[in-house]
């Protein structure tokens, strides 16, 4: 990763300037400066680059990014500037452009409430929208509203030792620091997999991963989870469970190379 260049951390910072003067400063009362918000995303957006695959001298940005406010801000942020996401979203593809980095799609932004999040602060992460896989390009334009369903007391057991509880709209997988659920193992993806709440249901994709995500002992892209679900991700075993009622209804599985993992 290339040291964060201060001068388009500057340009950045001075476009944010007169959004924080106006609709942040109002709701964190002035405890989130502009220099804190540029840093945040220019940390997000760097921490994510890649090499592009066919030019090797080209670095490729991520494009969708979360950012995570605590409950009791989220609704009044939306209601004091309901473009914000496309806002934040035109000055990540100024400070790529300056950074002389090449993005695969428009930068896509989504503001979410989180219950863990400070409430003088904010959290942004970041990743990539994979053109080559319709199903994962497609969950990353779904809007997740904040009061949506979900089941109850959903929750992960990882290799029968610690239990990972599901308490958001969206868990990042990976290796990573940046992921929600991160995994030591080294079989598995800086990011590997994400969960996301649609429609009452969590549903698990495959975002990019070198060897994929098995269900049940099957290599899946997507799939809506049910309890008792057993998932392989790199030498990880972790079985899904919740207090739901058993729906007869199966999981959206798109199959795909089986070959196990060697």
């Amino acid at each position: 990763m290339r040291k964060m260049n201060e001068h388009n951390l500057a340009r950045l910072e001075a476009r944010l300037e007169d959004l924080i003067e106006g609709v942040f400063s109002q709701i964190f009362g002035g405890k989130l400066r502009a220099h804190d918000i540029a840093l945040k995303l220019a940390r997000a957006m760097e921490a994510h680059t890649r090499p592009s695959p066919n030019q090797e001298r080209r670095i490729i940005a991520p494009d969708h990014y979360i950012v995570y406010v605590p409950p009791q801000t989220h609704k009044q942020l939306l209601e004091r500037e309901p473009n914000l996401a496309q806002i934040l979203a035109a000055y990540l593809l100024e400070f790529a452009a300056d950074s002389d980095y090449h993005l695969n799609n428009k930068p896509f932004v989504q503001i979410l409430a989180d219950t863990k999040s400070d409430k003088h602060d904010l959290t942004i992460v970041a990743g990539h929208i994979d053109d080559r896989r319709t199903s994962t390009a497609a969950m990353q334009s779904v809007k997740l509203p904040s009061n949506e369903t979900k089941p109850r007391n959903a929750q992960f057991v990882i290799d029968d030792a610690r239990v990972y509880p599901l308490d958001r709209p969206l868990i990042n997988i990976g290796r990573g620091h940046s992921n929600q659920l991160i995994l030591d193992d080294p079989y598995v993806s800086r990011q590997h997999a994400q969960v996301r709440l649609r429609f009452g249901h969590y549903v698990l994709f495959d975002v990019e991963s070198r060897v994929g995500i098995f269900v049940n002992d099957v290599r899946v892209k997507e799939h809506k989870l049910q309890s008792g679900d057993v998932i392989r991700i790199g030498r990880t075993r972790l079985v899904y469970t919740d207090d739901n009622i058993f729906d007869d209804s199966t999981g959206s599985i798109t199959a795909i190379d089986l070959d196990p993992i060697r």
